[in-house]
């Protein structure tokens, strides 16, 4: 198997809410490593989006939708149908809020759909949990997923790339009696070693920290909740919503949607790192939200589609876990 890669691409696809706008399409982001992608949300033009980023659809390993609402799910009938004429036979896992998987094989019975001979996994959740890859299908993408709160059912995404092992320095593991083989990889795995002369080798003598796999909480729409801060804890980015300036905080929560400040305040409580505002109402200007936010949490920037941010492992102590309950 190959060896996990140790970095993201967070490439927003599109960033409008309700609607498309001339810059901005509907709600779509790719997490993306060298070989293999997952799609968060799938509003209407994704796929093509998908090409303008130089994304394969046949790498294409999941799509995560939050809801059913036509801007999050209207270009998935239409991506599933282009990898099915494609020829593509691996199959692709679709995860997503109840009654998604009725939708689509309403779709299907109607000839709306043509996957070929690709198998697709539809995956309804219910509850906080992590995704248990089914199919045998590799992927080296862990992906967690929590409720939210808005006007129909809807989850919000956590992903992340497994820990890797510190860096082992060989040369001094070797000077130190150490043979290569065998027990320079049980040392390097973090594993006490035992010399033919009976002495014992502590792996932290020459194994640097393990480093963490990047996370992304992907938190798109809701009005304030803990589901977010749970997602986001810790979190290298929280892609999270902003509909609206704060100003007008009593319509965005009308509407089940966030401000700008209550993006950032979630993103500050979760700890998270960075602070991607997305899902902007045609009337607002992101870059004054992106200026109010920073002002709770100095990590926050607005999201531009097809604009990329890079996200690395980061080197720890403890080994962090996602998280599928809420703090007591």
């Amino acid at each position: 198997m190959m060896q996990a890669p140790d970095r993201v691409r967070v490439i927003p696809f599109g960033t409008s809410a309700g609607r498309p706008t001339l810059n901005r399409g509907a709600s779509a982001l790719a997490i993306a490593t060298d070989g293999a992608w997952v799609l968060c949300d799938c509003g209407e033009n994704a796929q093509i989006t998908a090409l303008k980023a130089g994304l394969s659809l046949s790498r294409l390993d999941a799509v995560l939708i939050t809801h059913l609402h036509g801007d999050h799910f209207n270009g998935l009938p239409g991506l599933l149908g282009t990898m099915g004429l494609e020829g593509r036979e691996r199959p692709v896992v679709v995860l997503g809020p109840p009654g998604i998987a009725g939708v689509l094989e309403m779709l299907a019975k109607a000839g709306s759909i043509g996957t070929g001979a690709m198998p697709v996994k539809i995956i309804e959740i219910h509850e906080a949990g992590n995704l248990a890859w089914p199919l045998g299908t590799e992927s080296f993408f862990q992906v967690a997923f929590h409720p939210l709160v808005h006007r129909v059912p809807t989850f919000g995404y956590r992903v992340s790339l497994p820990e890797r092992p510190g860096s082992l320095d060989a040369e001094a593991a070797v000077a130190a009696g150490v043979p290569r083989g065998p027990m320079m990889a049980d040392l390097k795995a973090g594993r006490v070693i035992e010399l033919p002369s009976g002495e014992r080798i502590e792996p932290g003598r020459f194994v640097g920290p393990r480093r963490r796999g990047p996370i992304v909480a992907y938190v798109l729409d809701c009005v304030p909740c803990e589901g977010a801060v749970v997602l986001g804890s810790l979190a290298d980015v929280i892609v999270h919503e902003s509909t609206y300036e704060h100003a007008r905080a009593d319509l965005a929560h009308e509407r089940g949607h966030t401000t700008s400040v209550e993006a950032a305040r979630i993103a500050r409580d979760a700890r998270a790192a960075r602070l991607l505002l997305t899902h902007f109402s045609p009337s607002v200007e992101p870059e004054a939200l992106a200026e109010e936010a920073r002002a709770v949490h100095p990590g926050a920037m607005a999201a531009s589609d097809l604009s990329p941010i890079e996200v690395g492992p980061v080197e720890v102590e403890q080994p962090l876990s996602a998280p599928t309950t809420p703090a007591g």
